[in-house]
């Protein structure tokens, strides 16, 4: 599971899927989804806070993004939205389904704490963008897809960041690497594909720090995909918490 921290907890077409007509109310209304998400994610991220800390037990950047979680926030992300639509317009079916969201939102909250909240004793985030270089060489011309995580000593790994895509028209070389890596990390596994392939890991071992990986003559490897991050060791609930893995 990935990180609440690291972001990105539901995609537009995770929105979506709970409501179909939502991408073109946003877009006659003018409001941007993208800032409703991140509005929504801060006001979990301090309603999360608040119950570690009366709890206390845990933090919130070591807590998962279980289905429950996500389930919250996009409801969360709904009600905001219609909510702006409403008091733009004054339009009744707006009101409607803003009072739908919050109730559906705050009912969803109480079932998530009910549930507990999933925490990893060690948290690892995902990297940060990667930095791709491409340059004169002998590789035909290819468009690549690449994802990195970032790994530790005992073997843990992130959830991947973002998809990255580099083109390059012409004969090339090309070389990626991390701009840095989050705290706990001892280095980092890179996963590539060509055009809309699925991508797979290209490295037999953790790559280095400082270490870059270059497309090889021979081109990209078949692998596995990149996991969806840390599995939780403990869920957290209101007068104790149940320990996952000992």
């Amino acid at each position: 599971m990935a990180l609440l921290v690291d972001g990105e907890i539901n995609s537009l077409d995770d929105l979506r899927e709970w409501d179909s007509g939502i991408l073109e109310t946003a877009d006659g209304e003018r409001i941007d989804l993208n800032a409703k998400m991140r509005r929504a994610q801060a006001e979990v991220e301090e309603e999360i806070e608040g119950f570690l800390r009366d709890q206390e037990r845990g933090a919130v950047e070591q807590v998962v993004i279980d289905r429950g979680l996500r389930h919250w926030h996009a409801l969360k992300t709904l009600e905001a939205t219609y909510r702006d639509a409403y008091f733009n317009q004054l339009n009744d079916r707006y009101g409607e389904k803003w009072k739908l969201y919050r109730g559906l939102a705050e009912q969803q909250a109480t079932r998530y704490f009910s549930a507990g909240v999933a925490i990893v004793l060690q948290p690892l985030r995902r990297p940060a963008a990667l930095v791709i270089t491409v340059g004169e060489g002998e590789l035909p011309p290819a468009t690549y897809r690449f994802q990195a995580t970032a790994v530790d000593g005992q073997g843990r790994e992130s959830a991947p960041c973002g998809v990255q895509v580099t083109s390059s028209p012409v004969p090339h070389s090309l070389t990626v690497k991390v701009s840095y890596l989050p705290e706990g990390a001892t280095g980092w596994n890179l996963y590539a594909a060509y055009a809309d392939g699925t991508v797979a890991l290209q490295n037999e071992e953790p790559l280095g720090a400082a270490e870059a990986w270059n497309v090889p003559a021979g081109g990209l490897r078949s692998g596995r995909p990149p996991g969806e991050g840390q599995a939780p060791d403990e869920v957290i609930r209101a007068g104790g918490s149940i320990l996952l893995r000992g």
